[in-house]
């Protein structure tokens, strides 16, 4: 008998939470807004937008707290390896029609099993839009995901199914330890496409797919132009300090999101004449902080904020470090020992080695994944063998340690120097 998504799995169980602490560990922040907007208790699809390939599903899967079924396309599946072990941690294919229009067919099965884990209280969590954008734009938003919450629904009856519009916004799609904003929106019930759906099922899909798009659109930052999409981009992040003000939002991962969302919806009400000037701001301030070697992400936080402000911040900072690293210099090499995969630049093998920018964060991760927790392991087991079993957990729970706490510590190192670079342009 063929296993069902929403199937105890020991597996799943077991490496679960270990996943969750390696995404963790791959972003420098992890922002999380509207989860009181998550329908508990209640039968839900979680619909976020798709612009970090298998990054988004993980970073989902590690704010949720809890197991989730995924449907990812069909072509990821392609290698055996790969088949049984998505296939194992409740991810299924959906075809295509690049796939082979033969393969359409397969889709029965793979929407009876996800409406089975639905209908069992299992979440479903369908990137919408089908495939993959690396830019800060909603796709149009394919149509499985309603036919499978239509389906869905009119076999619950009464009981009520909704599907949540989940935002994704990062600072930067490939660069290692950058930061994420979840922004989970109020749910759509799907109940009140019902009606309709019984009588002209078409219709019924392509409004639940309207109303989706809206609610998606209002939950990321969504970039409006597309020849000057870098431009319109770059504009963002210049207005950025100027709008935490007038919004009254803290200079933080949140209020800078907020703050470029604002200024994309002030620009989709103005006229294109009007566009134009602001698109030559957007492109001059790109090019300057490209010659600076400074990312727009860090550039829009140090706006507006007094020199001495950021010096002073900076400071303190490198002095606190510096105080640690001189108290616990005994044990730095024991810290490096216990744990070197934080030190290896593996974002460069995948940025050689990854043709598509989309997938470079995602292989990254999964290099990095393997091999701490190869290392660790395996110097459990010889501490275990050499040492005894609580100098083999000490060790454990220092590798552990590490992988968290040495990126936050490379990560201030690098604002160090961006924010030298900065206040020497300025």
């Amino acid at each position: 008998m063929k296993r069902s998504l929403a199937d105890f799995n020991l597996f799943y169980t077991l490496v679960f939470p270990v996943v969750q602490f390696a995404t963790l560990c791959h972003y420098r922040r992890v922002v999380v807004r509207g989860k009181e907007n998550i329908p508990h208790d209640q039968h839900y699809i979680l619909a976020p937008c798709h612009q970090n390939a298998m990054m988004d599903p993980l970073v989902v899967l590690m704010v949720m707290y809890r197991p989730i079924v995924f449907l990812a396309r069909a072509d990821i599946f392609a290698k055996p390896v790969a088949r049984f072990f998505l296939t194992w941690l409740r991810i299924s294919p959906v075809y295509r029609i690049r796939d082979g229009r033969e393969q359409l067919t397969r889709n029965e099965a793979v929407f009876d099993n996800a409406r089975q884990a639905l209908e069992k209280g299992m979440p479903l969590c369908l990137m919408a839009e089908g495939t993959h954008n690396n830019r800060h734009q909603l796709l149009p938003l394919v149509k499985g995901m309603f036919r499978i919450a239509g389906e869905t629904q009119r076999d619950l009856g009464d009981k009520p199914l909704y599907i949540v519009p989940v935002g994704l916004d990062y600072d930067h799609y490939e660069n290692p330890y950058s930061s994420v904003v979840v922004n989970f929106c109020p749910p759509i019930d799907v109940r009140q496409y019902m009606a309709e759906f019984s009588d002209n099922e078409p219709v019924a899909l392509n409004h639940m797919r309207q109303d989706l798009t809206l609610a998606m659109k209002d939950a990321i930052h969504q970039v409006n132009a597309d020849e000057h999409y870098d431009d319109e981009y770059a504009y963002c992040h210049l207005k950025t300090a100027d709008n935490l003000k007038s919004l009254h939002l803290r200079n933080n991962v949140w209020g800078r999101f907020m703050a470029r969302r604002h200024v994309s919806q002030q620009l989709a009400q103005l006229e294109p004449d009007s566009l134009v000037p602001r698109y030559d701001e957007g492109a001059a301030f790109a090019r300057e902080c490209e010659a600076r070697r400074v990312p727009l992400w860090f550039a829009s936080k140090c706006l507006g904020v007094p020199k001495w402000l950021l010096v002073a911040r900076w400071t303190l900072g490198l002095l606190g470090l510096l105080l640690l690293l001189f108290l616990c210099r005994d044990m730095l090499l024991l810290w490096i020992f216990s744990n070197p995969v934080v030190y290896l630049p593996t974002h460069l093998i995948a940025k050689a080695k990854v043709k598509d920018p989309q997938f470079r964060s995602s292989i990254n991760y999964g290099i990095r994944f393997v091999l701490t927790l190869v290392y660790i392991l395996t110097l459990f087991v010889v501490e275990i063998c050499t040492c005894g079993l609580w100098r083999a957990v000490g060790i454990l729970l220092m590798g552990l340690l590490s992988a968290w706490l040495t990126p936050k510590v490379y990560v201030f190192l690098r604002d160090l120097l961006y924010g030298y670079r900065w206040l020497h342009r300025r």
